[in-house]
């Protein structure tokens, strides 16, 4: 039996005979109340037997004091005994676990040194490998890094041979559209020009008529025949060519990728297309008169 077990029985079985006792005393005490209750009307003639009662009680309560501290000696001393067995059973339980924790100390002592050791050589084998794999990372890296360069300057010179070339296409569309819009402004100059001639036409022929109604009519310098209008490139006949090639529809965009100018040229003959019937627009796209 272990020593705090048997300390804990001895508390208890203090504690349950105290106990005991406390719980006779207090029932004698409740019976005596109760009976001094119901003796109280009757106090006078009862008296002499309320003393016999006191008298009992007294010496019951006496026999059940030096009872219970002949029990509770008795117990001290069983108690006092508990404990010089268990100081006994302690003190040689102390000198066992004395000797285990020196046998377990020297065990250690002797685990660690060899532990220590072990750790130190993987350690060190470790150490030797991740030089070496750090050495074939270096030369890997620097392998890899000669090729990155090379390919990098081969990229940089493609790059920069699709940049020329760009700016150069880029040059090309500018000139085009450059001479797209000189071509599209002659156009609307000429245009003008006609537009003012007639104008001056028909107003001098109704300035003559005017004059002869009123009987003055006089001679008026022929109007001059409209000037022929500049040669131009037939961008209309080019436009509905391209658009006749497309019977699904094709944007201006792409109709003036087809012939070499810019979008912007082709605004006017397309208009003048449409107004003709040669050609229809849906959404953004032109279609032949023809195509359903």
């Amino acid at each position: 039996m272990g020593i705090a077990t048997g300390m804990k029985d001895i508390a208890k079985d203090i504690a349950s005979s105290y106990d005991l006792r406390m719980a006779e005393v207090k029932g004698l005490k409740k019976e005596a109340n109760e009976m001094l209750g119901s003796f109280k009307a009757s106090h006078q003639d009862r008296s002499a037997e309320v003393k016999a009662m006191r008298n009992g009680f007294q010496s019951s309560r006496k026999e059940m004091s030096s009872a219970l501290k002949k029990d509770l000696a008795e117990h001290t001393q069983g108690v006092r005994g508990e404990v010089a067995r268990l100081r006994q059973e302690i003190g040689a339980s102390h000198q066992d676990r004395s000797a285990e924790v020196k046998a377990m100390r020297s065990g250690f002592q002797s685990s660690h040194k060899k532990m220590s050791s072990a750790l130190k050589k993987d350690l060190a084998d470790h150490n030797r490998a991740v030089k070496d794999e750090a050495s074939k990372m270096r030369q890997e890296i620097g392998a890899s890094h000669q090729d990155m360069s090379a390919k990098l300057r081969k990229n940089l010179a493609r790059g920069e041979a699709a940049r020329k070339s760009e700016a150069q296409q880029l040059r090309k569309e500018l000139a085009a559209y450059d001479r797209g819009i000189e071509s599209e402004v002659s156009g609307m100059r000429q245009e003008t020009i006609t537009d003012l001639k007639e104008a001056r036409v028909a107003w001098q022929g109704l300035a003559s008529n005017m004059q002869a109604k009123r009987g003055r009519a006089e001679i008026l310098p022929k109007a001059e025949a409209p000037v022929a209008k500049e040669e131009i490139p037939d961008l209309e006949a080019k436009l509905l060519a391209a658009v006749n090639e497309h019977l699904a529809g094709v944007t201006l965009v792409e109709a003036a990728e087809s012939l070499g100018v810019a979008p912007v040229i082709l605004g006017r003959a397309s208009k003048r297309l449409l107004k003709k019937g040669t050609i229809r627009k849906k959404g953004m796209l032109y279609f032949p008169a023809s195509a359903k």
